[in-house]
């Protein structure tokens, strides 16, 4: 009672004060609760008992009235980002990307006509999120709990409270997964070749390639040893084309695609298609010593030239191995594409003379100037 009459007290000194500044007589109300003089509203409350009004019971409620559910996949660890089971995204745990998932999943805060008819019925409107957190819970507990800050407008009156939400994380496998773990799931193979005695030193840069790339190697289904290279097996045409010019970067190849009907559904207008990628990769390595043809094309001052395997990378640079003493070393030096290496029969103009294995170590002892002038001057200590 002290404290109810406390809070009169109050209530009437506000408002003897807006009665002597603005000089205007206002007509009062006790609240319909507590007994303290308020102003008239649509609900004949205070602002302290409206506060009262459990806004997290209208939260907390689900699709239907049950719980609030996330769905996230056993095996990739990815979320349900719409809640119908079509959208998968990996998301960080206690990310800002996690958070803006869960509260769309929240029927009361979604704009949708249908899933807040509730909210309007218990008398709340404007709904408005001022600020969210997580709150740390046990990895294998299945459970998600956030803070949100809420702010909302009951009866014409603005109040804000801090909810606990909690979500239930249920296992939903999604599409990519119920894919894989199908028979036969492959949509396209590709096909990586290199026709050579040796081609294991060659396949050993794409290999380097894959293993640092791990957004590259999820995509795989699984992988064949063949001979002369590997098979690799993706369940979409996209991934493999994506895995194709991913490889074309790191060596020269020629690509080439095909596709066979598996079987078709004339009904419904359906086919189930395989789509086989070949690579080949130019049977040239690092440090291999060739011969390269007069007839050949796009090598520069190379022709008829005895050459030298400088580097791999999308192009193959090749280096003179026996340079004149007066050529300039620029002029040397060219690079080979794949398309110049297999247009028009090409490839029979790229002689393999030696390969990396009868390479020899030697160290140099001295070196001398190869000019006849700068030999001079370098013999009468000149610089």
């Amino acid at each position: 009672y002290y404290q109810r009459q406390k809070h009169i007290n109050k209530d009437d000194n506000y408002i003897n004060s807006m009665q002597s500044t603005s000089g205007l007589t206002t007509s009062l109300i006790p609240c319909c609760t507590c007994g303290a003089t308020i102003a008239p509203n649509p609900s004949n409350q205070c602002a302290s008992c409206l506060a009262t009004v459990d806004i997290g019971s209208i939260i907390r409620r689900g699709p239907g009235g049950g719980d609030l559910i996330i769905h996230q996949c056993r095996q990739c660890r990815k979320f349900d980002r719409t809640g119908e089971g079509k959208h998968y995204l990996y998301l960080e745990p206690e990310s800002p990307e996690l958070m803006a998932v869960l509260l769309k999943q929240i029927p009361a805060l979604s704009s949708g006509n249908k899933s807040n008819q509730h909210v309007k019925r218990a008398g709340v409107q404007g709904l408005k999120i001022l600020d969210s957190m997580f709150i740390w819970t046990e990895p294998n507990s299945m459970r998600m709990r956030v803070v949100l800050t809420l702010k909302a407008d009951i009866n014409d009156v603005s109040i804000q409270q801090r909810i606990k939400v909690e979500f239930r994380v249920h296992w939903k496998q999604c599409l990519d997964c119920i894919k894989e773990s199908r028979q036969r799931t492959w949509q396209a193979i590709v096909q990586l070749r290199q026709k050579r005695d040796d081609s294991r030193k060659g396949l050993l840069i794409l290999e380097l390639a894959i293993a640092r790339n791990a957004e590259m190697r999820k995509d795989i289904l699984s992988v064949q040893t063949k001979k002369n290279g590997f098979d690799f097996y993706f369940p979409s045409v996209d991934k493999a084309r994506h895995f194709t010019q991913y490889l074309a970067k790191a060596a020269p190849m020629r690509t080439r695609t095909t596709q066979s009907l598996v079987s078709e559904d004339k009904t419904n207008n359906t086919a189930n298609v395989k789509t086989t990628v070949a690579c080949d990769m130019l049977p040239l390595c690092r440090d291999d010593l060739i011969i390269v043809q007069k007839r050949a094309k796009g090598v520069g001052n190379l022709s008829g030239r005895l050459c030298l395997v400088l580097k791999m990378s999308s192009v193959v640079h090749l280096i003179d191995a026996s340079p004149p003493r007066d050529s300039e070393m620029s002029t040397r030096c060219t690079d080979l594409h794949a398309d110049t290496y297999w247009k028009g029969g090409e490839e029979k103009a790229y002689r393999l003379f030696l390969s990396p294995n009868r390479l020899v170590r030697f160290v140099v002892l001295d070196v001398e100037l190869c000019c006849d002038d700068e030999r001079e001057r370098y013999r009468n200590g000149g610089n």
